[in-house]
């Protein structure tokens, strides 16, 4: 089944988690309307998904005005292939970090270098919804207190035909900000933010994981209220190798100081820290096969 395909049977079968696709009116957009698409890759990333990600956002119903795509270290002579190759198509400009210098730092440096004021983010291997960035930019412009717009996942296994589960979050503003307090409010592959916004908070830091997490605490700590549209707009991969990702010292160690540095900036109380500490320890150093299960059964 090919891409296209499967994204409209998605659509047109998944009541749930797609009748906002269906039935929300998407008002018209001025070409002036610009925005950049900012996405991070490097040496391991898999070359069929890098390629398959480029592509969605060459289907998108409104495209971005530029990529800033962040090469992160040396690559592959397969992935330097395909970077030529799409840059012939997409309007990319490409940012090379001469050593591999991690997510967060690639993040920092892309942002600054986006030219609009509104910047999409994208990862190397998801593929988006081809009315994502369309439906995204509308929200923005019709609800100017946002300062980020997210979106529900739809994670999938090998082929897309395959979905495994829905990672759905809430979408209302007040909402999130006490759930923030306990979970990632925001997909971070999905969202769409006010370039300024997010500079104001000192943009990215440089955490080895969570760097998503950690700006959109210190952003709602700040007073900028974030939104999610309740329906699919980006399909993700997942499997093992995503789940031991989420888990182990490294990753616990990176967790208690977001954690900490929630509680320092008044994000959280004493209580909401020892909380979040036992129960997203627990997890962070609990076996794949069980920390897999937790993500699509529990927090879903």
């Amino acid at each position: 089944m090919t891409c296209s395909i499967f994204l409209a049977t998605i659509v047109s079968t998944s009541e749930q988690c797609c009748k906002f696709v269906l039935n929300h009116p998407i008002s018209k957009i001025s070409r002036m309307d610009k925005f950049s698409c900012l996405m991070s890759f490097y040496k391991k990333d898999n070359p069929k998904y890098f390629e398959d990600a480029l592509e969605s956002l060459h289907k998108q119903t409104l495209k971005a005005s530029e990529i800033v795509l962040i090469q992160d270290g040396e690559i592959s002579g397969e992935l330097e292939s395909i970077v030529i190759k799409w840059e012939k198509v997409l309007p990319i400009r490409r940012i090379i970090n001469e050593e591999n210098l991690g997510l967060g730092y690639s993040l920092k440096l892309g942002l600054e270098a986006c030219s609009e004021k509104i910047v999409a983010r994208m990862d190397a291997d998801d593929i988006a919804h081809p009315k994502r960035f369309e439906m995204q930019l509308n929200y923005l412009k019709n609800n100017p207190q946002i300062s980020v717009v997210g979106s529900w996942i739809a994670e999938f296994s090998a082929e897309l035909d395959n979905i495994n589960t829905y990672r759905t979050l809430p979408s209302e503003p007040e909402v999130l900000y006490k759930f923030a307090k306990k979970r990632c409010p925001l997909n971070h592959p999905t969202v769409m933010y006010r370039k300024e916004d997010v500079l104001f908070v000192g943009s990215y830091d440089n955490f080895r994981f969570q760097q998503d997490y950690h700006l959109w605490g210190r952003l709602l700590n700040s007073g900028f209220k974030i939104a999610n549209i309740p329906t699919v707009l980006l399909f993700m991969r997942a499997n093992n190798e995503l789940f031991g990702r989420r888990g182990g010292l490294e990753y616990f160690k990176n967790e208690v100081a977001v954690q900490k540095d929630f509680l320092k900036i008044g994000f959280i109380s004493e209580v909401e820290y020892l909380r979040n500490y036992f129960i997203r320890g627990t997890v962070r150093v609990m076996p794949i096969i069980l920390r897999k299960y937790f993500y699509q059964h529990v927090l879903r």
